[in-house]
């Protein structure tokens, strides 16, 4: 599903009621571990049982993006504050996953089972499937105000504290979907847009002078972010909850279908402009699906939201801010119509518009399908590199918990005695576990990166998609009317001349045709002029400065992080080997 870009789709099969559908990209890109799978091993463990409040507390804790999964050292150091021996937390943890990360399920069953460990009581998942099915879960005595900080070199992307979050409650929505959730319409990508210029407008300044863009217009981006809330409705009509937060007011309920419609109405309104397609839908997806597309949606509404046109859009403000979309969409009107019917290009906007505009379109026609193959390459690489990475942290937060069992059952010499060279080397072991724990928590140190990464690969697969709907929408039929108007002066001009019996009803009805075809090809040579403006505007000042100037910004944070990070490393290990250096031997 998360594979590589679909091909672009002709509009002749769209599913969109105006033709306007388009391709889109999948979230993320194959990687050489295998994928998780549908469902969790644990979802039927815990099922729909009442968890104690402490559950949501400490995956909270640990996951302050609310991705839905943490790592494994993330679940360690909670399990830690547990006052449980090394080895009983090892086991633990051994049970619910043999992977770097673990799933909200999976965590809320290693909780239950320490519960059940600081009862003492068997440690196993039938005993917690047991207890799940009588409603029952028990409760571990957890000392969260202890719990160890993580020791990753760089905060989440998507970090968001969840104590100073405005909840608003889980919206009721219709048992039906309102807008058909079936089609799917054109748009994908993120590292948002940019700060824009004023729209084209008659006897306004030019977009399409200059830069276009304000100085270090990258340094002034609005961001909106996307977070689950959760699941509603049943087993054939269930779907997911998103909050939506933005700069323009209070975080707003939103469900996938009201951002379908959103991209509908935008991509009948902007065929000509530049913007992602959404991610995909897909009938009992998982919690790795719903975190990938999460993230797809964010891109998407920081590309729009800082798109220097859309941005200003009234639909998109709406759905930022309004509570309940769906019924403002129940009582409101909204136009369809395409962005060339309000606004005009004037003479000196006209001027600027090269005279060889197709030939720039052409070469980036014949680009687009390359970058859009080495930028997916890319993000595939940047995949197992993080892969790598995470398996890497898993194995020493699980080397952590054994060398701790270790030093537990070597806590005292077998000789019964005071042993200096035993409790020198169990001193030496934890402070080595110490600090094979700092660096367990590396998954977001390339999230950052392949976000932007992936953006990139989106923004030349809306690029190709672009260019689809130009090649289709752009047709007029100019020289067809030309064709008429002159056959109809002709007639007009006869039937002036031979005044036959009701001749002047006839230069009348001739005369209104010729009027309303001379002024429908006005309107659409007017059209031509702003499409042709359009996608001058598009791929000077969009493509132009998202495909370098946010390369440039992606690289330097890259280089920036990897060096803080390699620093982070090498300062640890410095400290332990200052720690381990009176290590006794004899």
């Amino acid at each position: 599903m998360f594979n590589s870009p679909r091909p672009a789709q002709r509009y002749g099969g769209s599913t969109s009621a105006n033709g306007f559908g388009g391709s889109f990209v999948d979230e993320n890109p194959p990687s050489p571990t295998p994928m998780p799978p549908a469902s969790s091993t644990f979802s039927s463990v815990i099922a729909d049982a009442t968890l104690p409040s402490i559950y949501n507390a400490a995956f909270a804790a640990v996951d302050p993006a609310n991705t839905g999964e943490t790592s494994v050292g993330s679940l360690s150091r909670v399990l830690a504050t547990a006052s449980l021996p090394a080895s009983t937390i090892d086991r633990i943890v051994s049970i619910v996953s043999s992977k770097p990360r673990v799933s909200r399920t999976e965590f809320f069953v290693a909780l239950a089972l320490v519960a059940l460990a600081q009862d003492g009581k068997d440690v196993s998942v039938e005993q917690v499937a047991a207890l799940s099915s009588q409603n029952t879960l028990p409760e571990p005595k957890l000392d969260l105000s202890n719990l160890q900080p993580s020791q990753s070199a760089f905060s989440p992307p998507f970090k968001q504290n969840n104590s100073s979050i405005v909840r608003a409650p889980l919206p009721t929505y219709a048992s039906d979907d309102p807008w058909n959730t079936s089609r799917m319409v054109s748009g994908p990508s993120n590292f948002s847009g940019f700060e824009p210029p004023a729209p084209i407008r008659n006897g306004a300044p030019s977009s399409l002078a200059g830069s276009g863009l304000p100085s270090e217009w990258w340094k002034r981006q609005d961001s909106v972010s996307v977070t689950i809330l959760g699941q509603q409705g049943f087993i054939l009509n269930r779907y997911t909850v998103y909050q939506v937060k933005s700069e323009l007011g209070s975080p707003v309920t939103r469900r996938y279908s009201e951002f379908v419609f959103l991209w509908d109405v935008l991509t009948r309104r902007y065929p000509f402009r530049l913007f992602p397609a959404l991610p995909p839908k897909r009938i009992g997806p998982d919690d790795y699906f719903l975190e990938q597309r999460r993230r797809g949606l964010t891109r998407c509404l920081n590309y729009i939201r800082n798109h220097p046109i859309i941005k200003d859009d009234a639909v998109l403000a709406v759905f930022l801010t309004e509570s309940s979309f769906e019924e403002w969409r129940k009582h409101t009107a909204i136009s369809l119509d395409e962005e060339s019917a309000s606004k005009h290009i004037d003479k000196v906007e006209e001027m600027a518009i090269p005279s060889d505009l197709e030939d720039k379109i052409a070469t980036v026609r014949g680009r687009v399908n390359p970058l859009i193959d080495q930028w997916q390459r890319i993000c595939i690489l940047a995949e197992r590199i993080i892969k790598r990475r995470e398996a890497a942290a898993g194995d020493l937060a699980r080397l952590t918990n054994t060398i701790r069992a270790v030093v537990e059952v070597n806590e005292h010499c077998w000789r019964g005695d005071e042993c200096e060279l035993s409790n020198g080397v169990r001193m030496g072991l934890e402070q080595v576990a110490a600090h094979c724990q700092r660096h367990t928590e590396t998954r977001v140190l390339f999230d950052t990166t392949l976000e932007a990464l992936k953006a990139q690969r989106d923004l030349y697969v809306a690029v190709r998609d672009l260019l689809i709907r130009y090649d289709r929408l752009s047709i007029d039929q100019v020289e067809r009317l030309k064709k008429r108007v002159e056959s109809t002066s002709l007639k007009l001009e006869g039937v002036r001349a031979q005044q036959k019996d009701g001749w002047q009803d006839e230069v009348e009805r001739l005369s209104a045709l010729y009027e309303k075809d001379q002024a429908t090809i006005l309107a659409q040579l007017s059209r031509r002029v702003f499409i042709r403006a359009c996608m001058w505007h598009e791929l000077r000042t969009v493509l132009h400065n998202r495909e370098n100037t946010l390369v440039t910004v992606l690289v330097q944070t890259f280089t920036r992080e990897e060096q803080e990070f390699a620093e982070s490393i090498f300062n640890n290990w410095v400290s332990l080997s200052e720690g381990v250096e009176g290590m006794p031997f004899e």
